[in-house]
């Protein structure tokens, strides 16, 4: 199992599982009538977080009124692509598979000077490109499973990932999206996988982060729901002050992302 979950940070009675899913379920059912929509479109990786949000809208609207996208292109880890398919599969919604990997070499042959960055941010927003074509023909809502350690961090492709209509997971940390898994009784294959955005070889969440979400959440929760500055940060969460400079940081210059674009101010 991996230590993501292995002594994960309870939830300590800030969400409990069960009335956040029934809100999540209310939410997506209520909004999808309300603006008119037939449904929704998910981006289906075979990670935990796609596979929360996929549950809980076949839940929320009926299976048969959700999309599945699975959206393989290197370096997508096949075993994951298996897992997103199985996952469609077993909550009964129609779903398709589509290679991005055409696309993202087009923009390679384009511009031979694209870092692996870059390249990983092109992909997260190719997948969005498709995402919205196919909700665009089926009159349908995207929906983004980023949860909110990722937000709070920045730690998400400005208009790739980041760009949905809505975001059911985005109150939630990473540690509380396990717990609501577990609530869901999802196959644990989903919730003991090493996260990853999935966009370069060998990337994953822990190694760009510097820590495990076990260790990120509290320091997120002192630092932005507690208001509390690095010192009494580090004082009071089993992180080294190192760790939490490094959050801080992120969080602070990750700001623009979560905001929207700015104006000159001419009205």
């Amino acid at each position: 199992m991996s230590d993501e979950t292995e002594g994960a940070e309870p939830v300590r009675g800030r969400l409990d599982p069960a009335r956040a899913v029934e809100s999540a379920r209310a939410f997506l059912r209520d909004y999808c009538e309300r603006v008119g929509a037939e449904g929704y479109v998910v981006g289906v990786s075979g990670g935990l977080d796609s596979a929360v949000g996929a549950t809980l809208a076949a839940e929320a609207v009926g299976p048969e009124n959700v999309r599945g996208l699975v959206l393989p292109g290197a370096p997508s880890d096949p075993e994951n692509m298996r897992d997103a398919r199985e996952l469609c599969e077993s909550l009964g919604i129609e779903w398709a598979e589509e290679s991005i990997e055409g696309q993202v070499a087009a923009f390679r042959e384009a511009d031979a000077t694209l870092d692996t960055e870059a390249v990983g941010n092109v992909r997260a927003r190719v997948r969005m490109v498709r995402l919205y074509a196919a909700a665009n023909q089926h009159e349908m809502l995207v929906l983004g499973p980023d949860n909110r350690s990722e937000y709070l961090l920045g730690y998400f492709t400005k208009y790739g990932d980041g760009a949905v209509d809505v975001a059911p997971l985005c109150d939630c940390y990473k540690t509380e999206v396990v717990a609501l898994a577990r609530y869901l009784d999802l196959d644990s294959r989903f919730v003991e996988k090493e996260p990853t955005a999935g966009l370069w070889a060998g990337q994953t969440d822990r190694e760009e982060l510097g820590a495990p979400y076990s260790e990120i959440d509290p320091v997120l929760r002192c630092l932005v729901d507690d208001g509390l500055g690095v010192e009494a940060t580090a004082a009071r969460v089993a992180a080294d002050r190192e760790t939490v400079e490094r959050l801080a940081e992120l969080h602070e210059s990750s700001a623009h992302k979560r905001r929207e674009p700015p104006t000159p101010g001419l009205r």
